[in-house]
């Protein structure tokens, strides 16, 4: 006798659509919410990879890997060419991981929705506060698809001016602002889904806290030390010996100056965080700024003991790769801690918040 498999299959497709694209607020948004950091973050990592293994022009064009027109690596280009077009191929990754990501609030932000033509226009839109209380994070999300293709455009413009320092930093700055963005988005996940989180935060209780008007200045000045940083850290690198090629054109600066401009920035910005840690001591701030405080700590603790044992060994690439990774780790914890200072130290961002704590149960799958 045989057995129809046609329900199995459609239950098992109603349960994968309703996975990846929930109506209530489930683990899956929350595990998304943390890839899409991680993958920017691997971003960097892969990137360091292919300019440490001199492999920035394995590819010697772009969007095609030879200037013969071949889609993919020949033999002839070796480990360099598989290594550049790996990294290449790392960006439908982070895209699939993207769209997941966006796919598991849009019901949530838009319950209504009827299907694919109602979502489609707000691709290019957005949405307005006054539309919509999810706003904010359907916004994130949308920055982050777009963010994708216009990061390829700006690597495929770098190869294209072999390797120019300053396209390079122009790279290297979006995924920064990527990461940033990515951070962002997983404070507002948390905060607005996660009891927890928003209890920690105390975004709900009307009294501001105590010197919350320095709270939100120091996390401006935070910011722009941030940015900054990231930046100079890429001229640092523009400067050093890894240019990606052996050809490559490097800054004519002194590499003795940059990296002692570089750690002056490091150095204001580590006692922004402990003058911010010394407040949150004096006017009881919400325990989850402490934690935020701790983690950013502990990654500029890392990041100084990888860059001065680079610095004083003659910046062997795996310890500039260790580094890479720690300046991906510093943007998400930076800018996570500056984003919830911003909000909780902000009367109208917590009326904001209030409106987006979401009421529904959580549902365990």
């Amino acid at each position: 006798m045989s057995v129809n498999t046609a329900p199995q299959k459609r239950d098992r497709l109603v349960s994968l659509r309703e996975k990846l694209l929930p109506t209530e607020y489930t683990p899956w948004i929350k595990t998304m919410a943390y890839a899409v950091v991680l993958a920017n973050i691997f971003l960097i990592v892969s990137g360091g990879i292919v300019r440490l293994t001199g492999s920035g022009l394995g590819c010697d064009t772009w969007p095609r890997c030879t200037t013969e027109g071949s889609w993919t690596t020949t033999p002839e280009m070796g480990i360099h060419g598989i290594v550049e077009f790996g990294n290449r191929m790392l960006t439908f990754v982070l895209m699939a991981v993207t769209v997941l990501v966006f796919l598991s609030i849009v019901r949530i932000v838009l319950p209504h929705a009827r299907g694919f033509k109602d979502v489609f226009p707000l691709l290019f839109t957005g949405l307005r506060s006054a539309q919509n209380r999810y706003s904010d994070i359907f916004n994130l999300s949308l920055l982050l698809l777009w963010g994708i293709p216009l990061q390829a455009i700006v690597g495929g413009i770098s190869v294209w001016l072999k390797l120019n320092p300053w396209m390079i930093t122009a790279h290297f700055y979006l995924t920064g602002i990527m990461i940033g963005i990515a951070a962002i988005y997983l404070n507002r996940v948390l905060r607005y889904f996660e009891k927890t989180s928003s209890a920690s935060e105390r975004v709900l209780e009307e009294t501001l806290p105590a010197q919350s008007k320095e709270m939100r200045i120091l996390g401006w000045i935070g910011l722009a030390l941030v940015a900054y940083l990231v930046f100079m850290g890429t001229v640092v690198t523009g400067t050093g010996p890894h240019a990606g090629d052996p050809q490559a054109h490097r800054h004519a600066f002194n590499p003795v100056i940059v990296t002692r401009m570089h750690s002056l920035g490091v150095w204001a910005y580590c006692a922004t965080v402990i003058f911010v840690l010394l407040l949150q001591r004096k006017n009881n701030w919400p325990v989850s700024l402490k934690k935020g405080i701790t983690l950013v700590l502990l990654v500029l603790v890392y990041q100084a003991v990888v860059g001065y044992t680079q610095y004083f060994n003659g910046l062997p690439i795996w310890l500039v790769e260790l580094h890479l990774l720690g300046s991906g780790l510093f943007i998400w914890a930076a800018v996570s801690l500056i984003e919830k200072q911003l909000v909780i130290g902000s009367a109208s961002e917590r009326q904001k918040t209030a409106r987006r704590i979401y009421q529904a149960p959580v549902i365990s799958r």
